[in-house]
């Protein structure tokens, strides 16, 4: 034996039993997080950090490693840290919006009494989730009337998290006002812009002036403080129960089908399912795109869904996504991953879930 392979099964050998005695310290992280749990103690305590740094870098003995050792051992206690974090917000689950939202709506009904925790911006959702702020994050995808959230899919390709299961919510807008006001006092109707698309039929019927709001729920409370007859917002029942506002005509969608899916978001990528999704780039070259899809036939599956979006910072390439009929834990769905990967610029497993 050489010298070089005896140094790599000599790390090979300690990575082995580094392998177990990082299970056993993170066995002891839980033990510790449990006590935090138990008596309101904060995950962080940079006192104790110093401490264990001090000490660990007391039992180096060749001091030429010892930078390298305390950035080894900052790194583990980060680790313990965001896995501590992990598991005290494992009934958390992150939306953007306010109370009363359709996402809001959306984590009730997939999450009962977890705790919903709000933020401004969809990125922020993802951030939360990949940092550990949430276990799971709700996200809007895909509305039947006005079509995808294209900025959800460029968050799916930017973070790292995935779609671990979809939710369809019938959405059924409703015009609220305060109370006493009849549709001959309403002047200016407040939504979000999808909102306000999705009741163009009814919006086009009246001259109401309509104002573009950041969400549904803040339409409904803003014109429940204005406390104007003359304002109205479209919104859910639930929201007008929430800010005590009078549901004056149910239903205003313009399609009755009228249905938003949400996907649900998190930091571990989930096997099996009946469907799945990708998101990849090909080489700007002509027919590599066919290409692809040629492939996905040739090997028996079914495409749900195809779409493309722009790749920033790189003018008229496109990276696209697609939903594909399978389940991903299985061998003919590996073999079509390995074909993807061995055939596009990049490949990103997006998630698998039951429909």
């Amino acid at each position: 034996m050489n010298t070089l392979q005896h140094a790599r099964d000599t790390i090979d050998t300690i990575d082995r039993e580094m392998a177990k005695l990082f299970e056993q310290r993170m066995q002891a992280v839980e033990q510790v997080i449990a006590y935090k749990w138990e008596h309101g103690l904060p995950i962080l305590d940079a006192g104790r950090e110093q401490e264990v740094i001090e000490r660990n870098c007391g039992r180096i003995t060749k001091k030429e490693y010892e930078p390298f050792y305390i950035d080894y051992i900052k790194a583990l206690m980060e680790i313990s840290k965001r896995y501590q974090r992990t598991l005290v917000n494992q009934n958390k689950i992150g939306y953007q919006g306010t109370e009363g939202a359709f996402q809001h709506i959306a984590v009730r009904r997939l999450f009962g009494d977890a705790q919903g925790v709000t933020y401004a911006t969809f990125e922020d959702v993802f951030r939360a989730v990949q940092d550990g702020e949430v276990a799971y994050g709700v996200i809007p995808f895909e509305n039947s009337y006005t079509g995808e959230v294209g900025e959800v899919l460029d968050l799916l390709w930017k973070y790292d998290c995935y779609i671990t299961d979809i939710y369809d919510l019938r959405i059924h807008q409703n015009l609220l006002v305060n109370h006493g006001a009849s549709m001959q006092d309403i002047q200016q109707v407040y939504s979000m812009h999808q909102a306000l698309s999705q009741c163009q039929e009814f919006l086009s019927a009246h001259a109401f002036e309509v104002v573009p709001y950041p969400n549904t729920a803040l339409a409904a409370k803003y014109v429940k403080e204005s406390g104007d007859i003359h304002k109205a917002a479209i919104a859910s029942e639930e929201a007008a129960e929430l800010y005590d506002l009078d549901v004056l005509v149910r239903n205003i969608n313009t399609s009755a089908e009228n249905t938003t899916r949400f996907i649900v978001i998190g930091r571990h990528l989930p096997q099996g399912g009946n469907r799945f999704n990708v998101l990849f780039t090909v080489s700007h070259d002509p027919g590599q795109l066919a290409k692809i899809m040629q492939l996905v036939g040739s090997l028996g599956f079914n495409l749900e869904s195809i779409k493309s979006r722009p790749l920033r910072n790189e003018p008229w390439q496109y990276y696209f996504y697609m939903e594909v009929v399978g389940n991903l834990g299985d061998q003919k769905s590996q073999k079509l991953l390995e074909q993807l990967r061995a055939n596009c610029k990049e490949v990103k497993i997006l998630g698998g879930y039951t429909v």
